[in-house]
C-alpha cells in the first residue's frame, strides 16, 4: 500500500475533530440540527486552516444516509465516498483551473440533474476568487435562486477578491489561523498515535515555524520523520533544518545592542551570516526576541501567551529591567521596517548593519527615558532638600519636547540623498515598465527632470511653455500609478510633486488673459468639457 502524509491521514473526518474553529463548528452544527442549511457558504481564511476540510465534513453530515446529522457515521456508502473522494453528488472543483466561464456553464446545467445516491447535490469550490468576472456572473442566477437539491461551498483565501454581489448570496465564515498551542497540542498527538518519541522543544518550534496553518505543520512533521534516523524528533534536528539561530546566540547579540556594544553586536552579525544564515531570519530572530521583552516586561508572568523564548525567561526579565518601554518600541519599529524594506533592496544586509548601529545610539534618535516621571522625580526630590524649589515645583510644567533628543540631521540628510542617487538611477527603468500602463504619462515623464528629493517627496520639473504636462503629472490618479511604482521598486512609500520650469501662460498678457476670462468662450469649453490650450496671437497666425 503507497504511503499516506500525515496531512491526509489525519484530515478530520467530523466535527469534534476539527481544532482552532470551534466557533465556526458550532454554528453549522446547529444549522443541521435545525434545519436551518443555507444554500450557499463562503469559507474564507488563510491556508491549512481547515476550509476544505469543513467542507467536507459538512457533505458528509448532509448526505449521512440515516439523515442530515451533525454527527456523520463514517459507515454508510456516501460517508465513505465523500472520503474518498469518488462522491457523484459532492463535486470539487478547482477555481484556479476551472475559472472560465465555460466551466461556469456546465455547472449550471449539471445543477438540475438529481443527486444520484445522497440528499443533496454539493458544489465545494476551492480558490473561488480565481474565478474570471464573466464566469462569476454567469453564476450569479443559479447561486440567488438554486434547486432544492443542490449546495454551494467557496472556500478563498482572498475573500477581498470575491464579488460583493456573490459575497451578498452567501453566509461567510472566517477561519481564523490557529495558535502555536492548537498545532503543538494536535502534533504531539499525532506523533503519540504513530509512536514516534520526541522533544516539547522540537514540536514547538514547528508550530512557530507553521505561521498559524496545521497543515503547513503536518508537512513538516513528516520531513522531520524522515530526517530522524532513529525515530526521535530532537530540537537540534529541527533548528537545523528551519534554519533557527540559537537563542544564546541571540542573546548575545540583543545584549550587545542594549549595551551599546557596536562592535560585538557587528561581529555576531558577521558570525552569523558566515554560517549561513539568512539576513532575514536574523531580523525575525531579533524582532521576535524584542517582542519577547516587551510582553515580559508589560504582562503578569500567567498572561505571557505562548512563543516567548520561555527556556530564556530569567534572562528576557532581567534585559527588560535594562530597557525602558521606549526603546523597546523604538526597537521594534526600526526592525520591523527594516524587515519590509529589505524585501525590495540589493543590500539586504547594510540595512541591517544600519539598523543595529541605529539601536545602539538609540539615544540619538528616541526618546530614551520616561521623560516626564523621571524629571517630576528628580524636581521632587531636589525641593525636599532645597526649600527654594519647593514653591516653583508645585507650579512646574514640564516641556516635553526638550526631553525628547533630536534625531541626527546629518545621518537622515546623508539617507536622503542615498535614496535620492538610487532614484535617479531607476528612473529611465520606471518610465519603460510606466510605458507598459500608461504610455502618454510615460511620454510626459520622458522630459521630466528629477530635480530633488525631501522630506520623502520628490520633485519633478518639466521644461515647457505649456502647463498640460504639470497638470496630467497632477492628476492624482497619474500620481497614483508614479507613485506605486516607486514603492515596487525602493519598498518606500514617496510622494511626487511636478512644477513647470518655464511658465508661458502663468505670465500671460493683460489681452490673453482677457481672452481666457472671455464668458462665452468658457461656456463653449464647458459645453464641449474641453481646455484652452495655447492662445495664439494674431500676429503669430
Amino acid at each position: 500500500m503507497s504511503y499516506l502524509v500525515i496531512a491526509r491521514k489525519w484530515r478530520p473526518q467530523k466535527f469534534e475533530d476539527i481544532v482552532g474553529q470551534e466557533h465556526i463548528v458550532r454554528v453549522l452544527q446547529n444549522a443541521i440540527k435545525l434545519d436551518r442549511v443555507s444554500h450557499a457558504y463562503l469559507f474564507a481564511g488563510p491556508r491549512g486552516v481547515g476550509k476544505t476540510t469543513t467542507a467536507r465534513v459538512l457533505a458528509k453530515a448532509l448526505n449521512c444516509v440515516e439523515k442530515p446529522t451533525p454527527v456523520p457515521c463514517l459507515e454508510c456508502i456516501n460517508c465513505k465516498e465523500i472520503f474518498k473522494g469518488i462522491s457523484l453528488d459532492v463535486l470539487e472543483v478547482d477555481g484556479a483551473s476551472n475559472r472560465g466561464i465555460e466551466q461556469v456553464r456546465d455547472l449550471r446545467e449539471n445543477v438540475k440533474l438529481k443527486p444520484a445516491h445522497g440528499r443533496f447535490k454539493i458544489y465545494i469550490i476551492d480558490e473561488v476568487h480565481m474565478l474570471t468576472e464573466p464566469a462569476f456572473n454567469a453564476l450569479l442566477k443559479t447561486l440567488e435562486e438554486p434547486p432544492e437539491h443542490v449546495k454551494f461551498i467557496f472556500a478563498t483565501t482572498q475573500p477581498n477578491k470575491v464579488p460583493a454581489t456573490i459575497l451578498s448570496r452567501c453566509q461567510k465564515f472566517d477561519f481564523r489561523p490557529l495558535s502555536v498551542s492548537i498545532i503543538q497540542e494536535k502534533l504531539s498527538q499525532i506523533l503519540k498515535e504513530e509512536k514516534i518519541k520526541f522533544q516539547q522543544e522540537a514540536i514547538l518550534a514547528i508550530a512557530e515555524a507553521a505561521d498559524g496553518s496545521l497543515r503547513d505543520a503536518e508537512s513538516l512533521l513528516d520531513q522531520f520523520i524522515c530526517v530522524s534516523q532513529d525515530s526521535s524528533i530532537d530540537i537540534q534536528i529541527v533548528d537545523e533544518f528551519l534554519g533557527v539561530i540559537n537563542v544564546g546566540v541571540v542573546d548575545k547579540l540583543i545584549q550587545g545592542l542594549i549595551e551599546s556594544d557596536e562592535r560585538n553586536a557587528l561581529l555576531i552579525l558577521e558570525r552569523l551570516i558566515a554560517e549561513g544564515k539568512e539576513v532575514s531570519n536574523i531580523v525575525e530572530n531579533l524582532i521576535k526576541y524584542f517582542r519577547s521583552i516587551m510582553l515580559v516586561k508589560i504582562l503578569h508572568p500567567d498572561e505571557i501567551p505562548s512563543g516567548v523564548f520561555n527556556e530564556n525567561l530569567n534572562k528576557i526579565e532581567e534585559q527588560g529591567r535594562q530597557l525602558s518601554k521606549e526603546e523597546i518600541l523604538f526597537a521594534l519599529d526600526l526592525l520591523t521596517d527594516i524587515q519590509d524594506r529589505a524585501r525590495f533592496s540589493f543590500s539586504p544586509r547594510v540595512l541591517t548593519e544600519l539598523g543595529i548601529l541605529k539601536i545602539c545610539n538609540r539615544s540619538k534618535y528616541q526618546i530614551f527615558f520616561d521623560s516626564v516621571d523621571e524629571v517630576k522625580k528628580e524636581v521632587n526630590n531636589t525641593s525636599k532638600v532645597n526649600p527654594v524649589f519647593k514653591q516653583a515645583s508645585k507650579d512646574l510644567k514640564i516641556n516635553t519636547d526638550k526631553a525628547i533628543p533630536k534625531i541626527d540631521k546629518e545621518l537622515e540628510k546623508k539617507e536622503s540623498q542615498d535614496l535620492f542617487q538610487e532614484i535617479k538611477q531607476i528612473w529611465p527603468e520606471l518610465i519603460k515598465a510606466l510605458g507598459q500602463k500608461r504610455m502618454s504619462l510615460a511620454s510626459c515623464l520622458s522630459s521630466a527632470k528629477v530635480a530633488s528629493f525631501q522630506n520623502d517627496i520628490l520633485m519633478l520639473e518639466i521644461n515647457s511653455d505649456s502647463n498640460l504636462q504639470s497638470e496630467i503629472l497632477e492628476d492624482r490618479d497619474c500620481k497614483k500609478l508614479i507613485e506605486d511604482l516607486i514603492r515596487d521598486k525602493l519598498g518606500r512609500n514617496v510622494g511626487v510633486k511636478c512644477q513647470t520650469t518655464k511658465q508661458g501662460f502663468s505670465k500671460k498678457s493683460d489681452k490673453v488673459q482677457a481672452i481666457l476670462d472671455n464668458p462665452k468662450l468658457k461656456k463653449i469649453s464647458s459645453m464641449l468639457n474641453a481646455k484652452v490650450l495655447k492662445v495664439i496671437p494674431k500676429d503669430e497666425g
